[in-house]
């Protein structure tokens, strides 16, 4: 009799046993087959046994989309570790404060990320650090370095690998809270499992899918795109970034890619460009998005251009990977709608006192089921909070923070983060409405609505708005269509128009940054109007804005 695995890491052993020399993963030039990621994976994990790694232990890896990082995951899980990964591109003090708050003993970065900055800070005097980058030698700064690729080589003795039960810890993921303070969110192998299986089961993925993945592994979409294809025997094709639009037709197009994940700001890159690339997407079955709620003028356009593709309008936040979805078939009538709730999930929408809202009322989205998490790393005060008991001992909802409603037919629409409210005047205003309002108005690709600060009421709703380059959009035009669908209390009191907007490691519009740059959108000497100016992530126009990458 079969049975299914329980562990994250049984699924790719047992996919490598039915499909030995398929192609599982697609990055940085190599083409590794389910038995090469599992022998390499598994030595690994024999390595760090060697090592005195034991069974619990934590681990970060600090490595961009690659082999070494997938490699890593695994290698890490097969050991009985629980494993972080970390964006490459964040500094050391923030990498630091990882390793201190989940004490990690084990660090798997790359050579030239050493030497950037004060490097690694550990806190155990036996901890670890793997360097990834084809050399045999350690740096002179780390002579206790070991260096990654002799680990994955096949090892001479028979290491006994610990035994692990699905309540285990498998993953801390961490996301930044509303102090700014990373928190850990705690993943068993059977939270993991169970997620992937769900998303799988309504996406209908088979062996014969390719699924590009052009998100960080360090976000939880773009890690689950990998357990998932190693569960159902597919290929991940793994990019390293997705801020090359070219790079990623490309890709779609030579691998025959299936499936494609994306978030908002990948398809308003797709949109943006002169002629919709619909030859390079041929190949799609379906795409997905969450993340941030996906602009309806960008699923009709889809839909327009790429009639053939099944759109999946998603809704999800890292404490319980994935809550809802909206069925392909539903996307023209409903398509403001991230759908019902996945298989193996329920939620209720609740007022302030726990009880039900009717239908169509907006309230607090609250879920349960064995994909929520265990709570927040080291952090009970913070856990206590977010749950709320059920009917039984065992039985918790986890409040999401997320403002929803329900229509009649049992369809969930987000409305918005309660932390994204303002009072304005009095009036409570949700700014996520405004965006999505904003965002129907043919001809832009981005929205970002944000507080500003006015000395009568309080705080007023500003919105920054990227437009197509071909239309010529001004903001009369902008506060006149918000007045036809908008409170006069929700019409932006300013406008900006950009050429881009700051984003974060993730691809999500980086709202803390535009706050703290407001001083950035000036003022004309005499008429009182804002100049149009472009605000670019990563510091592209450091002229024009002096400070703006200082915050």
């Amino acid at each position: 009799m079969q049975f299914d695995p329980v562990l994250v890491s049984d699924w790719l052993t047992l996919t490598a046993r039915h499909f030995p020399d398929k192609i599982a993963l697609v990055s940085k030039g190599q083409r590794l087959t389910y038995c090469q990621v599992d022998e390499k994976s598994t030595n690994l994990a024999s390595a760090l046994v060697l090592t005195g790694f034991k069974k619990g232990d934590r681990a970060v890896i600090c490595l961009d989309n690659s082999p070494e990082a997938v490699i890593s995951i695994y290698g890490i899980l097969k050991a009985g570790g629980v494993f972080t990964v970390i964006d490459p591109k964040s500094p050391w003090p923030v990498i630091n404060s990882i390793i201190a708050d989940s004490r990690a003993r084990l660090l798997i970065t790359a050579r030239r990320k050493l030497y950037e900055g004060d490097g690694p800070q550990f806190s155990t005097a036996d901890s670890q650090l793997i360097i990834v980058d084809g050399h045999k030698s350690s740096p002179r700064h780390y002579p206790k370095a070991l260096i990654f690729e002799g680990l994955t080589e096949k090892l001479d003795a028979s290491i006994a690998l610990p035994c692990l039960l699905e309540n285990d810890l498998a993953c801390l993921i961490y996301t930044s809270g509303s102090s700014g303070k990373p928190k850990g969110i705690i993943c068993t192998h059977h939270n993991m499992v169970t997620a992937a299986r769900s998303i799988i089961q309504y996406l209908g993925n088979t062996k014969d899918d390719i699924v590009l993945d052009v998100l960080p592994l360090s976000f939880d979409y773009g890690l689950y795109q990998v357990i998932m294809c190693f569960m159902f025997g597919g290929t991940v094709v793994l990019e390293s970034s997705f801020a090359y639009v070219q790079d990623i037709l490309a890709a779609i197009d030579k691998e025959k890619v299936t499936g494609f994940p994306l978030i908002p700001s990948v398809s308003a890159m797709l949109l943006k460009l002169k002629k919709f690339p619909a030859a390079k997407l041929k190949s799609l079955r379906y795409i997905t998005n969450t993340g941030a709620a996906w602009p309806v003028s960008h699923i009709r356009h889809f839909r327009q251009f790429l009639p053939q593709v099944k759109l999946y309008s998603m809704y999800g936040l890292s404490e319980c990977k994935r809550v809802s979805y909206l069925p392909p078939e539903l996307i023209d009538e409903y398509p403001d709608s991230v759908g019902i709730p996945m298989p193996n999930l329920e939620v209720a929408i609740v007022d302030g006192r726990g009880s039900p809202v009717p239908v169509g009322k907006p309230g607090q989205l609250i879920v349960r089921g064995p994909t929520v998490m265990q709570g927040y790393w080291r952090d009970e005060k913070l856990t206590k909070k977010v749950f709320r008991p059920g009917r039984y001992p065992e039985e918790r909802w986890l409040q999401t923070g997320d403002v929803f409603r329900q229509d009649e037919n049992g369809l969930l629409y987000y409305v918005g983060r309660r932390d994204r409210q303002i009072k304005s005047f009095g009036h409570r205003i949700n700014l996520s409405e405004i965006e999505r309002v904003i965002a129907g108005f043919d001809g832009l690709t981005e929205v970002a609505a944000i507080p500003v600060p006015d000395e009568i009421g309080g705080e007023v709703v500003g919105v920054l708005v990227v437009a197509k380059k071909e239309k010529k959009i001004t903001e009369d035009q902008i506060k006149q269509f918000c007045r036809q669908y908008l409170e006069p209390y929700k019409v932006p009191r300013q406008v900006w128009l950009v050429e881009s907007l700051p984003k974060t490691g993730h691809g999500k519009i980086d709202y803390k940054k535009l706050v703290n740059s407001l001083k950035t959108l000036e003022k004309g000497p005499e008429t009182g109007q804002k100049k149009t100016t472009a605000i670019r992530s990563g510091g592209e126009n450091r002229r024009r804005f002096k400070g703006l990458d200082d915050h």
